[in-house]
C-alpha cells in the first residue's frame, strides 16, 4: 500500500491505483454571487500512444462539443514549471451566465497529465487574469 498524505488527512491506497485526486481553490463567495473565481487541479494518465499535444487536442474537441456557446480564444504551446504545457483559453455560457476558462495541461511524472482549470465569470475575467497568471507562474515540480 502507498500512503496518501495531505495536510488534512492521510490514508493508505493500493500502490498500483492511479491518483485521480482533485484540488480546488475558490475566492470567498460574496452575497448574491453565483460563480466564484476558482482554480481546479485534476490528474489523469496519458493514454498509451498519445502525446500531450494529442491529449490536449482531444480535450479541446470534447469541450467544443459539450459546452453551450463554446468560443475558443486561444490554444498555445508553452512551458509551465519548466515542462511542456498546452493552454486552451475559451468562453462558454453556463447555467449562471457567460464564463471564461483557461485549461492548462502539463506533462507530469510517469505518464501523468496535470490539468489546471481556472474559471471566472466573463465580466470578472480581466480582474482575475493577473491572479491566474501568478498562480500558474508559481507551479514547480519536485
Amino acid at each position: 500500500m502507498a500512503r496518501y498524505e495531505h495536510s488534512d488527512v492521510t490514508f493508505d491506497v493500493p500502490r498500483d491505483w492511479n491518483d485521480r485526486s482533485v484540488v480546488a481553490f475558490a475566492e470567498p463567495a460574496k452575497e448574491g454571487q453565483r460563480t466564484a473565481a476558482n482554480v481546479v487541479l485534476t490528474r489523469d494518465t496519458l493514454p498509451k500512444g498519445q502525446t500531450l499535444k494529442s491529449y490536449a487536442d482531444k480535450q479541446l474537441v470534447e469541450l467544443a462539443k459539450g459546452m453551450n456557446g463554446f468560443d475558443l480564444r486561444k490554444r498555445e504551446e508553452m512551458q509551465l514549471g519548466g515542462r511542456e504545457a498546452i493552454e486552451i483559453r475559451f468562453g462558454w455560457v453556463g447555467g449562471n451566465g457567460p464564463i471564461e476558462q483557461r485549461l492548462t495541461m502539463v506533462q507530469g511524472a510517469k505518464g501523468k497529465v496535470l490539468s489546471f482549470t481556472t474559471t471566472v465569470t466573463r465580466d470578472q475575467a480581466s480582474k482575475f487574469d493577473a491572479v491566474f497568471d501568478r498562480v500558474l507562474a508559481s507551479v514547480k515540480f519536485p
